[in-house]
C-alpha cells in the first residue's frame, strides 16, 4: 500500500514537473473579464458561454472552479488586437490590458437559456454550424473563454463556436479533482447539445476537444449513444477529438458502445507530447489516446476497424514547450472538413478515413504508407 502511494506522489510530482516548465509566470485572474471602455482598435468576436462552473460572489463576469447544480450561460464580446498571431493569446501584463496590443472584453452579458438560444447566430451569416469547445485540464474560466475567441477569429469558422466550460481546478495539481469534475459534466454537456440540437436554425453541431475535455466528450456521446433518444446525435457533425488524454484501452470500449456516427471521429495525436506523457505516468504507464504509437500494429488496426481519421501532428507547430497545443496549427485544415460536399468534389484526402500526416505549415497530407499496406505488413 505504501509502495503505492509513493508511486502515485512521485507521479503527480512528475506531472507538475513538467507542466510548470511550459507554465506561463502569471495565469489571466478575475480580472481580465471586466470590460474595458468601447474601443474601435481590434476585430470584435462574440463569444457564447455555457457552463458548469459556480458563478463568482465578488465578480458579476466571472465563474470560480466551484461546480454548480444548473448550468450558467453568458455571453462576451471579445477584441483581437490588430498584430494578432494566429494561435496565441496576447494577454496582458495587467489585466485588463490595451486593446491595441492584448484581448480584451468590451462587453460581458449574463443570459438564460432562452436568451443563449436567441443570440445564436447574432449579426452572422447562419449557416446552420456550430462548433462546441470543451477545454482541458488545468484552465481556469477566463482562459477557455479566451481560447474560443482566439480559436473563432483564426480559424474563421463560418458558422458559430461556443465554449462548454466545465469546472476545472485551474492548478497544476488538480489532476484527479479535474478528472472527477468533467466526470461529473456529463450529463449537463449532453443536456446542452440537445439544447442546441432542438434550435431550428442548429443544422449541424460540431465537437471540438483538447486533452482532459475529450474524456468528457466522447463520454457524453458514448452515454448518449446507449441512451439512443438524444436529439443532438441526429444533428452530430464533425467530432475532433485533438491530444486526447483518455487511455488508449478505455478508448476502445467507448468506441464499441458509440458504434458508427455520421462523420468518422478525427483524432489529433503526438508522440512527441510531454504533457500526455505525464499523465500516462500519472496513469499506470497506460499510453494515452493522443500519445499513441501509429506504426504499432495494433493502432493501425484500431484505426481501420472504428473507421477512425487519425492525424499525426508530430511536425506540426505547438504553441506550447509542452508540445500539446499543436491542434491549433491545423485549425484551418480542420474548418475544411466540416464543408465535407465541397472536399469530396475536389477529391480532398482528408474527406476519407484512415491515417494522415499534418505539415509544419498546418496542411493535412494523406500518410506516406496506406493504412491497408500498414496493416497487411505487420
Amino acid at each position: 500500500m505504501a509502495s503505492t502511494i509513493r508511486q502515485f506522489v512521485l507521479a503527480v510530482a512528475a506531472l507538475a514537473a513538467t507542466l510548470i516548465l511550459a507554465a506561463c509566470a502569471n495565469r489571466p485572474g478575475e480580472l481580465m473579464l471586466k470590460p474595458v471602455a468601447a474601443t474601435d482598435v481590434g476585430k470584435k468576436v462574440n463569444v457564447l458561454v455555457a457552463t458548469t462552473r459556480e458563478r463568482s460572489t465578488t465578480d458579476q463576469f466571472a465563474f470560480t472552479n466551484d461546480r454548480a447544480a444548473v448550468l450558467s450561460y453568458e455571453e462576451y464580446t471579445i477584441s483581437v488586437p490588430p498584430d494578432h498571431v494566429p494561435g496565441k493569446i496576447e494577454w496582458p501584463s495587467e489585466p485588463p490590458g490595451n486593446p491595441a496590443k492584448n484581448f480584451v472584453v468590451t462587453k460581458a452579458t449574463s443570459l438564460d437559456e432562452t436568451g443563449f438560444n436567441a443570440n445564436l447566430f447574432d449579426g452572422k451569416v447562419a449557416s446552420g454550424d456550430v462548433a462546441v469547445f470543451v477545454h482541458g485540464y488545468n484552465t481556469n474560466y477566463q482562459e477557455g473563454v479566451f481560447r474560443v475567441a482566439q480559436l473563432l477569429n483564426d480559424s474563421q469558422f463560418p458558422g458559430e463556436v461556443v465554449a462548454f466550460s466545465w469546472p476545472s481546478r485551474g492548478t497544476l495539481t488538480g489532476y484527479v479533482a479535474d478528472r472527477e469534475s468533467s466526470t461529473f459534466s456529463r450529463d449537463y454537456l449532453e443536456t446542452f447539445l440537445n439544447n442546441l440540437a432542438r434550435q431550428p436554425k442548429v443544422k449541424r453541431i460540431h465537437i471540438i476537444a483538447h486533452s482532459m475535455g475529450n474524456w468528457l466528450a466522447v463520454e457524453t456521446i458514448r452515454q448518449a449513444k446507449i441512451r439512443g433518444q438524444s436529439p443532438f446525435l441526429r444533428k452530430l457533425g464533425e467530432v475532433f477529438l485533438m491530444s486526447p488524454d483518455i487511455d488508449v484501452d478505455v478508448f476502445r470500449t467507448q468506441l464499441d458502445a458509440i458504434g458508427s456516427l455520421k462523420e468518422p471521429i478525427t483524432i489529433g495525436v503526438s508522440e512527441d507530447d510531454r504533457a500526455l506523457h505525464a499523465s500516462q505516468r500519472l496513469a499506470g504507464d497506460v499510453p494515452r489516446v493522443g500519445n499513441v504509437l501509429l506504426d504499432n500494429p495494433r493502432t493501425q488496426m484500431a484505426i481501420k476497424l472504428y473507421g477512425l481519421r487519425v492525424i499525426d501532428m508530430r511536425d506540426a507547430k505547438s504553441a506550447d514547450a509542452l508540445n500539446h497545443s499543436k491542434f491549433l496549427s491545423i485549425l484551418p485544415a480542420l474548418r475544411e472538413v466540416t464543408t465535407n460536399d465541397t472536399m469530396v468534389a475536389r477529391g480532398n484526402a482528408i474527406s476519407r478515413t484512415g491515417l494522415f500526416v499534418a505539415n509544419t505549415a498546418g496542411a493535412i497530407l494523406q500518410a506516406p504508407l496506406q493504412l491497408g499496406e500498414a496493416v497487411s505488413g505487420q
